[in-house]
């Protein structure tokens, strides 16, 4: 079993959102998944709720329980644990780093969004566990490449010292649309640019794991 935990001390940063629909691109892969929502504001399990298919497997619980739903997860032979944390709650990301192989931080490529990240970074760097950054909600490239702010954010993110994902996940209305009855953007509009970007961050993430 492997275990993904999306980290941002921040909010606004599409952590959930990279959370849910990672987690749907597993289960759409043949893996069973089990998604645990620890925000106390349960944005995974409201989209959760509002969903027709039945899996990724939702579990909501506080910091204090999460090895034990781990744990669980390992008996029941779950293949994959995605966990999406609450913002300002260092406590909670501290547990959730530690019970992950891999942890993702999201970020938009703004500058005070860039150096927002710092707390997250080091709750990283302080364990062995893995950790990678994703710059997301950017803005569309015009042509070919990257819009310049991305390509300017990934310098700049280079100081942290994690790695820096190679995909960058677009602002694309597809996400708002999807998400208002618990779809992923796979189910919404399979072919289109949003869920492309979020099958190769699967793929990439698929290969760290």
């Amino acid at each position: 079993m492997k275990t993904l935990a999306f980290l941002a001390q921040k909010g606004g940063t599409g952590k959930t959102t990279l959370a849910v629909h990672l987690a749907v691109l597993a289960a759409e892969g043949g893996l069973s998944v089990a998604l645990v929502d620890l925000d106390p504001q349960h944005s995974a399990g409201d989209w959760w709720r509002a969903r027709a298919e039945l899996f990724p497997e939702l579990v909501e619980v506080d910091a204090g329980d999460l090895a034990r739903v781990v744990k669980a997860a390992k008996a029941d032979k779950v293949d994959l644990v995605v966990i999406d944390t609450a913002p300002h709650a260092e406590q909670a990301a501290g547990t959730a780093v530690k019970v992950a192989d891999l942890v993702l931080i999201p970020s938009r490529p703004a500058i005070l969004d860039l150096r927002a990240i710092g707390a997250s970074v080091e709750l990283v760097r302080g364990t062995r566990t893995r950790g990678a950054i994703v710059l997301n909600a950017c803005p569309p490239p015009r042509g070919v490449g990257e819009a310049s702010i991305v390509h300017e954010a990934r310098r700049g993110l280079a100081d942290y010292g994690l790695p820096v994902c190679p995909v960058a996940v677009c602002q694309r209305a597809a996400f708002s649309h999807a998400l208002i009855d618990g779809r992923a953007v796979s189910e919404y509009q399979p072919a289109g640019k949003a869920a492309a970007e979020l099958r190769n961050l699967w793929k990439w993430t698929e290969g760290e794991l």
